[in-house]
């Protein structure tokens, strides 16, 4: 697992400066940072497929329980956590875009009911976007689960 992971350090493809690059609270590889997509993208699914009931089981306790993830085909890397404070909406928009595209999943994890509301109506805004085919950008790959419940199932894990 990586802190503050900035998506092109280390980049050995196409992702460098040259492009926006965000920094994300948390990614865990396996990671797909060189040219070798078909072998990275491999392992990654490996490590989607190994915790696979463990992220069935934070679902079960997000916005997207009653949802079927598609996950990302061509992530950065496995998982992109971000934890959401007190930002603005237009941080948490950033977050979840960041979240999807990076991540094979994207977990938000809010810190308080009132921002997991509006992560939730932010989500909800990109899948109306989505719908009525302004631009594609649904992410499908996306929970947003409460700090108290994501805490509560990693220590049971």
């Amino acid at each position: 697992m990586v802190r503050e992971w900035d998506v092109a350090r280390d980049s050995q493809d196409g992702f460098t400066r040259e492009l926006y690059c965000p920094r994300v609270d948390f990614a865990v590889g396996p990671f797909n940072l060189d040219a070798n997509i078909d072998y990275n993208n491999r392992l990654i699914e490996e490590a989607y497929q190994k915790y696979k009931s463990l992220l069935e089981l934070l679902k079960s306790r997000s916005d997207s329980k009653d949802k079927v993830l598609k996950p990302n085909e061509n992530p950065r890397c496995f998982l992109v956590i971000e934890i959401e404070h007190k930002s603005s909406r237009k941080h948490r928009l950033g977050s979840i875009v960041n979240a999807s595209a990076l991540g094979k999943i994207g977990i938000i994890v809010a810190s308080d009911q009132k921002v997991f509301e509006s992560l939730v109506k932010i989500r909800k805004y990109l899948e109306f976007l989505d719908h009525v085919q302004k631009t594609r950008c649904a992410p499908e790959n996306i929970m947003i689960i409460t700090k108290e419940n994501f805490l509560e199932i990693l220590r049971g894990a």
